[in-house]
This record gives C-alpha cells, structure tokens and sequence, in this order.
C-alpha cells in the first residue's frame, strides 16, 4: 500500500504533487505510530513484565526512553507520542486502517485519541470507531474547531457521558514558558488567569515598576518586564539602575529562595560591575538518590552544582559559574554594552537614508552586545555574553576547576569540587534526547562503584527517572553505557543500536571537554547493585488512568 503512494507521485507537480506527498506522509507517520504500539506490546509480553508495573519506572517508560533515545526527542514528548500510539491501535483500529491509507494527518488522530478517551463501553467505543473511520475517510476540510466538534458529536451518539463537557476554558488555564531559540536569551510567558487575578497581577507589575528612581534607564515596558522577575523571586521591588550614589530609591531587593544557574567565562564575569553588597550563598539541602551502582543516594550536593546563591535584585537574578581559564581580554565597552540592554533603541543611520549608499544601507551595523563571550543557562538557552553580565550583577560565582590528569576521589560521592565540574561540564541529563537540567540529575558512576572511580571520566549526570532506567533495566539485555575520556558517552540500546551523546558545554566552553585521566577498572560482576530495590509505584499506570477517567464521568453524569 505505501509502495503504491509513493509511485503515485511520480510525474506529479504544483498542488498534485503537494497533495501526493501530504498523503505519503501521513502514511509513513502511520507506520511509524504502529512500530511504536508493537514495541510496546512486545515488552508487555516479555518475562516479568506484569510484575514491573509496580515499579517507579515501568515498562512504559522503558520502551518511552527507548524511542526518545531514537527520536531525539525528550521522555515527555516520547511518552505522549506512545500514548497516542497505543490507545489508537487499542482501541480505534479502524480510524488507524484509515491513517495507514494516509487519509488524515497526525494531528486529527491525536484529537481523535484525546476526545475520545472517556468511553469504556466496548461495543460503544467499536461503534464509534465505525462512526469516526466512515466521517474521516470522506472529510471535508475542517478546522480544529469544526474538527473537535465532529468527533464530539460522535461521542455524544454512542456514550453522552464521555464528551469533555466540563474542559470548559476555565479548566484550560494554563501558563507556558518559552525559551526563544534565536540566540537572543530571551523567553516569552504566555498565561490564561481568571479576569480578577489577571487584574491583580497587573496592577502588582505596575507597582514593581515604580519602585525605581525617575533616573533608571529603562522604559515602562521594560521595567515592567523585569518586575515580573521580581515577581518571580519574591523581591518587593526593582533594582534601581541608575548607579547614582545617592538613589532614592533604596537598596537592593533583600535575596530570595530562587536560584538560577548560569556557566559564563572568566573573562564576561569579570566585566561585571562591582554589586554593592552582594549576599551569601546559603547552603542547599542534599537530595537523595534513591538507587545507583551499589547504594541509594548518588546525588552531589546541589548546593555547588554550578553556582548556589540567591539573587539580590530581580535584575541579578542568576548565578554564575565560571571556567578556570582566562583569556586576555579585547578592547571592548561592557558598560556600552549592557547600557545598550534598556532605554529606547538608538537610531538606525548614523546619516539620513538618501545619503546613503546602498552597500551602507544594506550593511547592518555591527551589534554592540558582540563582544562578550556569551554564556548558557544550565540545562536552558544560549545566552549572550552581555546578558549574562547583566545576570552576574550581585550573584555568588563559583570557580569550576578542570581535573586534568588529577587521581580519582577516595570516595563514593564526589567532592563538591568534582561534582561541580560535572555538572557544568554536562549541562544536561545524559541520556540520549533528555534535556533535564544538570542541576536536577544525579551524578552517576558509569562504571559502578567500587569497580569504577569517582573520577571524571567515569562520572555523568543522569535524571532520576534514566538513571533509574539504567540500574535495573540495564545489564547484557538492557541499556549500556561505555564513557570517553572527554566526557562522550556511547549508549547500546537493548535492540544493540548505539546513541552517542556529547557533554553539554563543548559547543561554548570547549575547555571543559578536555580529557581527563583514563579509567582503570576491575572486574565487574553480572550482578553489582544486589541490595537495590526500584521504589515502587502504589497502583499500576493502567489503574491510575483507569481512576481518572471514572472521576471524568463521574463528573459528567453530575453536571
């Protein structure tokens, strides 16, 4: 069949071929959804697999890391694109008929699965995968609207119960933050309220912004920007930037319980103004592992993880790390450059346009924020050099010191020195397509301790949930994990496919990814972590969901 659709664009062209492509492209997605049901019920099948429900992390997100691990894509994303996946060819076998025909896109099929979640019946739900295969196989164009709102009156037809009445908008309230992926190091905050918290959040922005003197350089918009980071962490008030000694507006917010951590250069920190009374770092609680190589608990102490302090002012929001190394530093203007951060934009042409020539009108003017080594948030965005001066204003730093060809560490956890510059030499989890933040994983021994040192060529950061994944569904038939001297790391997959990830840093600071000294191990036994257990769920994913589409219709029938 999907032979045939690929040989039905040939000698196509304009809209025909665009038409002949979108169907072969829908089909192949259906192919691509179906091999990830079929993992999923091969690992079902396996041995043992009724008893790993229970488990913390169970057979689902087993075979969810394996396709994220494929797809470069993070668990979240990897767990979602299952559940479609499953709950399709579970439950609508028909409408996936026609998705593998390549009559409709991905994207109706997931509200097909979600719409349809609340019925349970089994002949009410193959009747609605008759009602929604015969509506879709013929469709008009719809919008999503018009969509939602066929596939609800199928549901209506078949199980009046099972329609999302009460996913009114209230109960989609949400707030979305998005980090800009140009390279600006900015992020956008998108936030449905209810209309009187809206109102009071407005009015809590406009008072932040006015706790500057007249004399602060920044416009309206901008001070009301930066109050919501403020906001953020629990400051009653801005920071005054108009370095004037004699400000009325009073000093600095007092530190708050919010830390950010930033990994910038010797040379974008020391360009900092000199804050005037920056806070100490308080000390961070340890958290606990829950399962590693030999014994619970390997997690280093977050409290040096790259930097741990809190801010003074919402305008010193972040914590900065800095590499050992320092270069000489060019001829630039920092204060230019962070000047150039706030106040209305300067003017575009230095001369009117008809002076112009067209090479000078075409030549964009050199930026003014170039010139500092930009910086990266842990486990978050690139982020430029002047930006990361202005987030090193009062913040706590921390110098991360390469180990170079130093001895292991005596020791099953790391120093905090040694943990340090793991984290900031990975940045991220591991695992292959994960993107937690370093600050959030647990610093684990590729090679199991006693067997392995605590060394940095043997240590990674790893989430909970992966390095979970790694101490009890590794081993011969499970996932391996081989560490370079710089850091790589080489993942086989239980299919035998290999991933290979990189540290975090290497694209911006390089100089943390210079090999460290070699491994020398010992023997590892078949089995190393006996004494382990996998903390364990309450009740069965099925069940949870079970539950939470009883209570849906529970409500349903009440409304």
């Amino acid at each position: 069949m999907f032979d045939s659709l690929v040989a039905a664009t040939t000698d196509t062209s304009g809209a025909g071929a665009v038409e002949s492509w979108s169907r072969v492209e829908s089909a192949a997605c259906a192919r691509r959804v179906a091999a990830m049901a079929a993992m999923f019920q091969a690992a079902c099948a396996a041995d043992g697999s009724g008893e790993r429900d229970l488990w913390c992390t169970d057979t689902w997100d087993a075979v969810a890391a394996h396709i994220g691990a494929t797809l470069r894509i993070t668990h979240g994303a990897a767990s979602n694109q299952l559940l479609i996946a499953v709950a399709l060819h579970e439950r609508f076998p028909l409408v996936a008929a026609v998705f593998a025909e390549g009559l409709i896109t991905y994207q109706l099929v997931r509200t097909v699965v979600q719409r349809g979640a609340l019925v349970v019946d089994p002949d009410a739900l193959h009747e609605l995968d008759r009602l929604l295969a015969e509506a879709l196989s013929n469709r008009e164009p719809m919008s999503m609207s018009t969509l939602e709102k066929t596939v609800d009156a199928c549901v209506a037809q078949v199980d009046p119960h099972a329609v999302h009445r009460t996913e009114t908008r209230a109960r989609g309230r949400s707030v979305n933050v998005s980090e800009d992926e140009d390279g600006s190091g900015m992020a956008t905050v998108y936030a449905t309220l209810f209309a009187h918290d809206a109102k009071a959040f407005d009015a809590r922005v406009d008072a932040l912004a006015r706790t500057v003197c007249p004399a602060d350089p920044r416009t309206k918009d901008q001070r009301r920007a930066d109050a919501i980071g403020a906001l953020a962490h629990g400051a009653d008030r801005l920071a005054c930037l108009c370095e004037t000694e004699d400000c009325p507006a009073g000093e600095n917010p007092p530190s708050t319980g919010v830390v950010v951590y930033v990994i910038a250069h010797q040379d974008t920190v020391d360009e900092r103004p000199a804050p005037p009374s920056p806070a100490p770092a308080p000390d961070l609680p340890d958290v606990p592992d829950p399962a590693d190589d030999v014994s619970p608990g390997e997690n280093a102490e977050p409290s040096g993880t790259c930097e741990g302090s809190e801010s003074d002012s919402d305008e010193r929001s972040s914590n900065v790390v800095t590499q050992p190394e320092s270069r000489d530093r060019t001829a630039n203007k920092p204060a230019d450059e962070r000047a150039s951060l706030d106040g209305e934009p300067p003017a575009m042409f230095a001369r009117p346009l008809r002076e112009l020539t067209l090479t000078e009108a075409l030549t964009p003017t050199p930026g003014r924020l170039a010139n500092l080594r930009p910086a990266a948030l842990m486990g978050g965005p690139f982020l430029p050099g002047a930006i990361a001066c202005r987030a090193s204003q009062g913040a706590t730093i921390t110098r991360i010191v390469h180990p170079s060809q130093a001895p292991p560490e005596p020791r099953y956890r790391p120093s905090k020195k040694l943990a340090d510059f793991i984290r900031c030499r990975d940045m991220t989890c591991r695992f292959p397509g994960c993107k937690a933040p370093a600050t959030n994983c647990d610093v684990d021994h590729t090679i199991p301790w006693p067997y392995g040192p605590t060394a940095a060529s043997n240590l990674k950061c790893l989430c909970r949930r992966h390095h979970l994944l790694k101490t009890f569904w590794g081993g011969q038939s499970g996932w391996r994990d081989v560490q370079l001297d710089d850091g790589t790391i080489v993942w086989t997959a239980p299919d035998g496919r290999t991933h290979t990830t990189t540290p975090g840093s290497r694209l911006l600071f390089p100089e943390l990814s210079e090999p460290t000294k070699t491994v020398q191990t010992s023997r590892v036994p078949l089995s190393h972590n006996g004494g382990l257990t996998m903390p364990r769920r309450k009740t069965t994913r099925a069940q949870d969901r079970a539950n939470r589409i009883q209570r849906e219709r529970e409500l349903n029938e009440a409304s």
